[in-house]
C-alpha cells in the first residue's frame, strides 16, 4: 500500500517547491509523458530507464523536486522488475532525506518510518526466536532484531516532527495540498497543518502494542489518573519512566504536544478531536482499577466545558456507550443494578441528537438509539410433548408489548414441500397455513430496554406435528415484523439408544416399555439428478416385550431416520431439521463482506516477493445490490503449506474498495501450496511455492530472400 503513498508524496513534495520550481519543470513534462505511456503499456523496465534518465538530468540541474520525484518512481518500478528490492528501497530513501529540506524532509522521514513498519509486519515470522546481537551495526535489515527495527521506526517518526522543524510544520497549512490530497468530509478543521498530519501518522504507530519487543522489568504502564485529567492539566504533567522504548509512553508525550499546540485555538475542533483520541487510547490501555469512572468523568467534563461545540455530541455518545455496555452486562440475580443503564444511555443519546443532529456524535447517537429501540422475539419449546397435556413455550423478547400466536397442524410431506422454497416464498407459505387456534398474550413491559423471558401456556394437543407461529404483528405481516416458527411433535413414544445400536422404545409419560412398536428405517441419499437429498425406505424392526430392537451394523456410513408407530401413535423425528426459524425485518439485510484476492502469478520460488491486490465488496442476495467497501480495515495473512501463519499485514481499502501489498516468501522451509487470507472479509488466494527454473527460449531467424515485384 505504501507504493501508492510514495507516488502521492512525490507530487506533494513537488508542490512544496512552489510556482517558480513548477515553471522550471516544464522541460521535464515530455519525459514524464513517456514514462506514463510506458507504464500504461505495461512496460515497467522501459519506464525505469526513462526515470533514470530524468534522475541524472535532475542531479545535473540541481532540481530537487524532479530528483525526489524520479527517485520515488525508481522505487515504484524497481519493486515491479527486481527481486528483493523492498529492503534496498527502504535505505534508498536515506539519500533523499540527506538532500531534502523541511518540510519535504519531514515527509520523507515519516514515509521511511512507515516503510520500516510495513517491512516488520510483512516479515514478522523472521523475527521469531531470533537472538539479539550485542551490537547491531549492520545495514542489512534482514539481520536486525525487533528491538532495533522498532528503535529505527521511533527515531524516524520523532524526527519527522522534531523541534528544529516544528515551527515550519505548524505554519504550513494543508490547504495548498488540496490538488493531491484525498479529502474526507468535514475533516480539514481537525488536521489544519502539516504538523497535525505528520503527528497523527506517528501517533497511529505509537498507539500500537507489539508483544515482540523486549520489555524491561520496569516497563511503562498507564496507571496515573492524570492521564484522564482535563487537557490543561494533562499537558503540564510529566510522565516518568526509564522505559524509553515504550510505544505507549511516546504516544502520551506526542498527545501532550498535539494538545499543547491547539489548547489556545480560537476554534477548538482540532483540540477536541485530539483530546477524544487521547481519552479513548488511555481508556483502552490504562490499568487503573477505577478507569471506567475516570473515563466517564473525563468525557462528562469535556462535554460540559465545550457544550457549544458539536464534538460534545461525540463525548456524549461515548459516555452513553459506557452505560449501554453496562446495561448489556445486566443479570437479574448477579448484577441487578445494571437494569436501567440502557435506558440511561438512550436518554443521553437523545439529548445529543437534539442538540447536534448532523454531527458525527449525533449520528452515532442516533444509530445507538435505533439499536436500543429495536424489538426482538424468539421461542423455545420442547421438541416432543405428551398428548393431551398442556406444555410451555419460552418467549424471549425485548421492546415487545404483545405476542400473537397461531397453532397449525401439519404433515411431514407438507413441511418438506415448503422448506424447499426460497426464503420469502417459504415464509409466505407459513403464514398462509390455516391455524386451528389463535390467541394473543400481553407481555410485561418494564421500560428498561432489556431482553426478558416468560413462559406461555399451550393447551394439550392430540398426536401429530405442529407449528407454533408467533408474531409481534396481529396480521402476521411480512413487512416490519418479527415472526418465530417452532416445530413441535406430540407423541407418547420416546426412545433411547447406546453405542451398540440397541434402541429401547419407552412411554414418554411413565417410562414403561412400548412392546411391539413398529420401526421403519429411512435412509437419506443424495440424488444427483434432482440435486437434492431423498429419503428411501430401508429395513423394518419390531420392538420386543422390553421395547428393545437392534439396528444391523453396516459396513458403510448411513444417514438414517426412524419412523416409530404404536397403535394410532407415531413419532417420526427429522433429526437433521432445525425446529426453530425466525423472520425479522428489523434486522438490516445482511450484507456479506467478501474479499477477492489476486496475486501477480500462480507459482513462485522460495525467497521471491508475492505482489497481491484485494477488492472488498459487500454482497446482497441480489447481484445488483453488491458494492465496494472503502475505508475497510482488515488483516492479510500469509499461510504456509501446513496452514501456519508466516506473516500478516494490516490493510485499509481505498475509495475504490481495493488494497495491495507484498509478502516475501521464506527460504529453506517446506514448499507446497501457500495461501493469502483476508481475516476480516473471508477472502482466499492460493499459489504454489516450488523450486523451479524459469524457462528460457531461443529464437533463430535464418537469412531468407524477400521477393518483390
Amino acid at each position: 500500500m505504501f507504493l501508492k503513498k510514495i507516488s502521492l508524496l512525490a507530487i506533494l513534495i513537488t508542490a512544496i517547491t512552489g510556482t517558480t520550481m513548477a515553471q522550471k519543470d516544464t522541460e521535464y513534462k515530455s519525459q514524464w509523458k513517456k514514462v506514463e505511456a510506458l507504464e500504461k503499456k505495461g512496460l515497467p523496465a522501459s519506464a525505469l530507464k526513462e526515470v533514470l534518465a530524468i534522475y541524472k538530468l535532475s542531479v545535473k540541474d540541481n532540481n530537487d523536486a524532479q530528483q525526489v520525484k524520479s527517485c520515488m518512481y525508481q522505487i515504484k518500478y524497481r519493486n515491479l522488475v527486481e527481486e528483493e528490492s523492498q529492503e534496498k528501497n527502504i535505505f534508498f530513501v536515506d539519500t533523499l532525506i540527506a538532500k531534502a529540506k523541511s518540510p519535504a524532509k519531514n515527509i520523507l522521514q515519516s514515509m521511511q518510518a512507515e516503510m520500516f513498519w510495513q517491512y516488520l509486519q510483512n516479515n514478522r515470522w523472521k523475527f521469531y526466536d531470533r537472538t539479539k546481537l550485542a551490537e547491531e551495526k549492520s545495514k542489512d535489515i534482514s539481520t536486525w532484531s525487533l528491538d532495533k527495527l522498532h528503535a529505527s521506526i521511533i527515531k524516524l517518526y520523532k524526527a519527522s516532527i522534531d523541534v528544529k522543524s516544528e515551527s515550519i510544520l505548524k505554519q504550513t497549512k494543508l490547504d495548498s495540498f488540496d490538488p493531491i490530497i484525498i479529502k474526507g468530509e468535514n475533516t480539514r478543521n481537525l488536521r489544519p497543518t502539516l504538523y497535525d498530519f505528520l503527528a497523527f501518522r506517528a501517533l497511529e504507530y505509537f498507539m500500537t502494542n507489539d508483544p515482540g519487543i523486549t520489555r524491561p522489568a520496569y516497563q511503562f504502564t498507564i496507571n496515573d489518573p492524570i492521564a484522564f485529567a482535563p487537557a490543561s492539566e494533562f499537558v503540564q504533567h510529566r510522565f516518568k519512566t526509564n522505559d524509553s522504548g515504550s510505544l505507549h509512553y511516546h504516544a502520551l508525550l506526542l498527545l501532550q504536544d498535539i494538545l499543547s499546540f491547539h489548547i489556545t485555538d480560537v476554534k477548538s475542533d482540532a483540540l477536541l478531536d485530539a483530546d477524544l483520541a487521547r481519552l479513548n487510547f488511555v481508556h483502552q490501555h490504562a490499568v487503573n482499577e477505577d478507569k471506567e469512572k475516570l473515563y466517564e468523568a473525563a468525557l462528562k467534563n469535556l462535554e460540559e466545558k465545550h457544550y457549544d461545540n458539536d464534538a460534545a455530541a461525540q463525548a456524549m455518545y461515548l459516555r452513553a456507550k459506557i452505560y449501554h455496555d453496562k446495561g448489556q452486562d445486566y443479570d437479574p440475580f448477579i448484577k441487578p443494578g445494571n437494569q436501567y443503564e440502557i435506558k440511561r444511555a438512550k436518554e443521553l443519546c437523545e439529548r445529543a441528537i437534539a442538540k447536534f443532529p448532523k454531527s458525527e456524535g449525533g449520528i452515532n447517537a442516533q444509530n445507538l438509539v435505533n439499536m436500543i429501540e429495536q424489538p426482538s422475539m424468539s421461542l423455545e419449546t420442547e421438541k416432543v410433548n405428551v398428548p393431551d397435556q398442556a406444555f410451555r413455550t419460552l418467549v424471549k423478547y425485548k421492546n415487545v408489548k404483545t405476542v400473537y400466536f397461531r397453532l397449525v397442524k401439519i404433515t411431514r410431506n407438507e413441511i418438506m414441500k415448503i422448506d424447499r422454497r426460497d426464503y420469502e416464498k417459504m415464509w409466505q407459505d407459513y403464514i398462509s397455513l390455516k391455524p386451528f387456534k389463535s390467541w394473543s398474550v400481553a407481555l410485561p413491559d418494564l421500560l428498561d430496554y432489556q431482553e426478558h423471558a416468560t413462559e406461555i401456556k399451550v393447551d394439550g394437543l392430540t398426536n401429530g406435528q405442529y407449528f407454533i407461529l408467533a408474531s409481534i404483528d396481529e396480521n402476521f405481516s411480512l413487512q416490519k415484523n418479527i415472526i418465530a416458527k417452532q416445530l413441535t411433535y406430540v407423541s407418547n413414544i420416546s426412545y433411547i439408544h447406546n453405542s451398540e445400536n440397541e434402541y429401547y422404545v419407552l412411554n414418554r409419560d411413565n417410562g414403561l416399555p412400548l412392546a411391539n412398536t413398529k420401526v421403519q428405517v429411512w435412509e437419506s441419499k443424495y440424488d444427483y439428478n434432482k440435486s437434492q437429498y431423498i429419503e428411501l425406505k430401508a429395513e423394518q424392526y419390531t420392538a420386543d416385550k422390553n421395547g428393545l430392537f437392534k439396528i444391523n451394523k453396516s459396513t458403510v456410513y448411513r444417514s438414517i431416520q426412524l419412523q416409530l408407530t404404536n397403535g394410532n401413535d407415531e413419532l417420526f423425528l427429522n433429526e437433521n431439521d432445525n425446529s426453530y426459524y425466525g423472520y425479522d425485518t428489523y434486522q438490516q439485510p445482511e450484507l456479506k463482506t467478501q474479499a477477492f484476492l489476486f496475486t501477480d502469478r500462480s507459482i513462485y520460488r522460495p525467497g521471491q516477493t508475492v505482489y497481491f491486490k484485494g477488492i472488498v465488496i459487500k454482497k446482497e442476495n441480489k447481484a445488483a445490490g453488491s458494492k465496494v467497501v472503502p475505508a475497510f480495515r482488515s488483516t492479510i495473512q500469509l499461510m504456509d503449506a501446513n496452514g501456519q501463519k508466516l506473516g500478516e499485514l494490516s490493510m485499509v481499502t481505498n475509495e475504490y474498495g481495493s488494497y495491495h501489498g507484498t509478502f516475501k516468501l521464506p527460504e529453506g522451509s517446506l514448499n507446497g501450496q501457500f495461501s493469502l487470507y483476508d481475516s476480516a472479509a473471508n477472502g482466499n488466494s492460493y499459489f504454489s511455492v516450488e523450486e523451479y527454473k524459469r524457462p528460457k527460449f531461443s529464437v533463430e531467424i535464418k537469412n531468407h530472400r524477400v521477393l518483390t515485384g
